[in-house]
């Protein structure tokens, strides 16, 4: 046994010595430094201006809204237009999203009020675009919470659409309708405010 445990001695020794003799191996190479990702720019640089925001969605979206529910007069007497399939429903809700999405983009910092070269089409009665920047510039905050009354006016909507409610949607037409005439009254059109 003393030879057994002698030999294991030997051999254990044997291989530490050996160890310390090889050689080290070469250091794994460091990884490839991988491409720095663009910071984030901190915000969002609009495209539109407020006169294109409202020409292609609130306009076109607010009118499909308010169309939805409505009566007329004709030849065969009253005849009521509102939504009854699950198709009708789904394409005014898309119009009321469309609607709504359009509070969040207006409330996008940098966004001018019109392109360069537009003019107002009713000098003396509506604001130039460059008066109407001077007016968001001067109070954004304001401007912001007149498109946040856009959003929460069709929030409204949207929950009677959700609920299948003709009536609900009649009424947040009117909703929308002064949210919309709110903000015009400030920065489009103020002259008619001071009319009243």
């Amino acid at each position: 046994m003393r030879t057994f445990l002698l030999l294991i001695s030997s051999t254990s020794l044997l291989a530490v010595s050996l160890a310390a003799q090889a050689p080290k191996p070469a250091p794994a190479p460091a990884p490839a430094a991988r491409p720095k990702a663009a910071a984030p720019q901190g915000g969002s640089k609009p495209v539109a201006t407020v006169k294109d925001v409202m020409d292609f969605i609130v306009i076109p979206s607010s009118e499909f809204v308010f169309n939805s529910v409505s009566s007329t007069q004709g030849p065969n007497g009253a005849e009521d237009k509102a939504p009854k399939t699950d198709a009708d429903w789904a394409e005014v809700r898309k119009y009321a999203v469309l609607l709504s999405e359009a509070g969040n983009l207006l409330m996008v910092p940098g966004r001018h009020v019109a392109g360069p070269k537009d003019k107002s089409n009713n000098p003396g009665s509506e604001l130039e675009p460059a008066q109407m920047d001077a007016l968001v510039a001067k109070a954004p905050a304001d401007f912001a919470k007149k498109a946040r009354g856009l959003i929460d006016a069709t929030a409204v909507a949207l929950k009677a659409i959700d609920s299948r409610s003709v009536e609900g949607l009649s009424d947040a037409g009117g909703d929308i309708d002064e949210a919309c005439e709110n903000c015009h009254l400030t920065y489009w059109y103020p002259n008619e405010k001071k009319k009243k």
